[in-house]
């Protein structure tokens, strides 16, 4: 009993300004959550529970409602994601290297503590790239450095001008340093260069060595990211500027991932509350309308004369108020065939204008045979 009244307190609640508000805040912070630090998908059925069905249980099942109260969470997980994004994005990666593994390496990375120094910067920085590079680890155990390539793009993983990743043109700029060709120990190699342009910026690196048995040429690149292999960084501007740099295509993940399930469930909550809505106004028309203050007076009133040959109801008794009630309101639409009453001008349910209903007309409570 206790725990059934606490379950009521806490509807009750939840219906008031301030409970509405409170449980808004707790949405965003629970889709806010799940989307950024958990899995964007996550974050789906986080907004649901919390935006569609605790809602609906407690009470609040208007749909204006609902979609008003999602759309608010939406506008402000948005750019609070956002801002959570930009801050990690500053924070520098660790160094990076090459794979240890054949065809990249043979016991060891080539290429090791790659970094790009600093990593956030204002337009006028000259940014440093350092990596120090392990001939003894190349695949081929007869094998000569040739040259050392640096990648500096717009473009995440970017080696060229083209890119299956990104829309053509994009900024791009290669740096060669062929010191490095012919070294047999370990090596040191440095790349210095001011961008200019305020962005997120991405870099790659690339050893190129020749097996000196076959004669072939081939590239050791660093290991980055998962998905295009290119490196962050680094980052020319100010938490705004990253911020705004990211702001639209936070809003598109957002009302993509997010928006749509929500939307398109609350679509089908729409429909089938509407279809009950339907369902219950068609059975109130069906039983037809109230008996009048004769029909309901009962036995006091006087007796129902019956005509020869008929069999006569009681009197006062709801089947003969009923009967009484439908044979005199009742009708049947021309159009579509549906219950309506004397005193209405449209039909209720295909919407046709209605007239004195023909004498002929079966009247859809009547009896059939």
């Amino acid at each position: 009993m206790q725990q059934q009244q606490s379950r009521r307190g806490f509807r009750r609640f939840l219906q008031t300004p301030a409970g509405k508000a409170l449980w808004i805040a707790i949405t965003i912070l629970v889709v806010f959550g799940s989307f950024v630090y958990v899995e964007a998908l996550v974050g789906i059925p986080a907004f649901l529970l919390f935006g569609l069905a605790v809602p609906i249980w407690s009470g609040l099942k208007a749909p204006r409602y609902l979609a008003l109260s999602g759309l608010v969470v939406l506008l402000i997980v948005a750019p609070v994601a956002n801002a959570a994004i930009a801050q990690e994005i500053l924070q520098p990666l660790p160094p990076a290297t090459s794979g240890t593994a054949l065809p990249d390496g043979n016991g060891g990375a080539v290429l090791q503590n790659a970094i790009v120094s600093p990593y956030v910067g204002g337009t006028a920085t000259n940014f440093t790239w350092t990596v120090t590079i392990y001939p003894k680890y190349l695949p081929a155990s007869n094998a000569t450095v040739l040259w050392l390539d640096l990648f500096v793009s717009s473009c995440p993983g970017a080696t060229g001008n083209t890119s299956p990743a990104c829309s053509s043109p994009y900024p791009f700029w290669a740096f060669n340093d062929s010191s490095v060709k012919g070294i047999t120990g370990e090596t040191n190699a440095t790349f210095h260069f001011v961008i200019g342009s305020a962005g997120i910026w991405e870099w790659q690196m690339s050893l190129a060595f020749r097996n000196n048995t076959s004669g072939d040429t081939s590239f050791i690149p660093l290991v980055g990211d998962a998905t295009y292999n290119g490196l962050e960084g680094p980052v020319v501007g100010s938490f705004w500027t990253v911020f705004g740099a990211l702001i639209l295509a936070i809003y598109v993940d957002v009302f993509l991932y997010l928006g749509a399930p929500f939307y398109f469930v609350l679509l089908i909550y729409m429909i089938f509350k509407t279809r009950e809505r339907r369902r219950q106004e068609a059975a109130r028309r069906a039983s037809g309308p109230p008996p009048s203050d004769a029909a309901a007076s009962g036995p006091s009133g006087p007796p129902a004369s019956t005509s020869p040959g008929t069999t006569s109801l009681p009197p006062g008794s709801a089947a003969a108020a009923g009967a009484a009630a439908a044979a005199a309101a009742e009708g049947a639409c021309p159009n579509c065939g549906a219950v309506v009453y004397a005193n209405e001008k449209t039909c209720w349910k295909c919407g046709s204008p209605l007239t004195a209903t023909p004498k002929d007309a079966p009247l859809p409570s009547a009896p059939k045979g």
